[in-house]
């Protein structure tokens, strides 16, 4: 069986941690955003990362919650 995951746990790590926050909820989820923090974070030179961060807080929000039924 597999165990629930915490979604306010989940947004807080992901929150402080960005993708390898997201690693808790779901693995291939932050591994596809940590591979697109680095090509779009370094040619924007982080302006890019204001449209990605809340994106992958939703991300992981949603897997964590989905990890409960």
């Amino acid at each position: 069986m597999a165990q629930s995951k915490s979604v306010v746990l989940s947004l807080v790590l992901t929150f402080f941690f960005g993708p390898f926050g997201m690693l808790y909820s779901t693995v291939i989820g932050g591994i596809i955003m940590l591979v697109l923090y680095v090509a779009i974070g370094i040619p924007t030179l982080g302006w890019g990362l204001a449209v990605l961060h809340p994106i992958a807080m939703i991300w992981g929000a949603i897997a964590a919650s989905r990890s409960r039924a």
